[in-house]
């Protein structure tokens, strides 16, 4: 009783952040929402024992961490050295993955993982917000195959927040002039 109440404010805790970060104006405001609600889902999935879930939210974190380097100049030491760290960070994306492998639904909270570190990786805002609400989709297939609601409803809500950005920015046809 008191586990799963613990499991459920851990949760919110990590759904709390996943539905303010993406409303965040700069990419360093973003990054800090997401490293300060990230325990929370790792709590979530280690008091459920979901490990792969739980490490890949730790990757992803600590490399929030790191992408705060990437808002230098683009050819600064700081900038090509966690670029290199990103492109290095898949390899324990896998790893970890293998390891952990608890079946079908490991795969893809290890895609969403890796989605997420090729978004953490973007300079730009608009790329770094898309890629990272993209990833939510197979977070979202894990999530529903180990019936986590927070993490659902997170879910939910960044691919409706991702269609929604994608949709304000489509360039909108402009109506035939119907013949008189």
């Amino acid at each position: 009783m008191v586990a799963d109440m613990l499991v459920g404010l851990c949760g919110a805790w990590g759904l709390a952040g996943s539905l303010a970060w993406s409303f965040a104006r700069t990419r360093r405001a973003m990054l800090a929402v997401q490293i300060s609600t990230a325990p929370g889902f790792i709590l979530h999935w280690a008091l459920q024992d979901h490990w792969t879930a739980a490490g890949m939210t730790v990757l992803t974190m600590l490399l929030a961490f790191v992408s705060a380097a990437l808002d230098g100049p683009p050819d600064g030491r700081g900038v090509r050295l966690a670029r290199a760290l990103y492109l290095v960070a898949l390899l324990p994306v896998a790893a970890l993955a293998a390891w952990s492998w608890e079946g079908w639904h490991s795969f893809f909270a290890a895609l969403g993982t890796a989605i997420a570190c090729c978004g953490r990786w973007q300079t730009d805002k608009a790329r770094f917000r898309a890629l990272i609400l993209a990833c939510s989709v197979p977070w979202f297939v894990h999530n529903l195959a180990v019936g986590s609601v927070p993490a659902m409803a997170s879910d939910l809500f960044l691919m409706g927040r991702g269609a929604w950005l994608a949709l304000r920015r489509a360039p909108v046809a402009p109506m035939a002039a119907s013949a008189a």
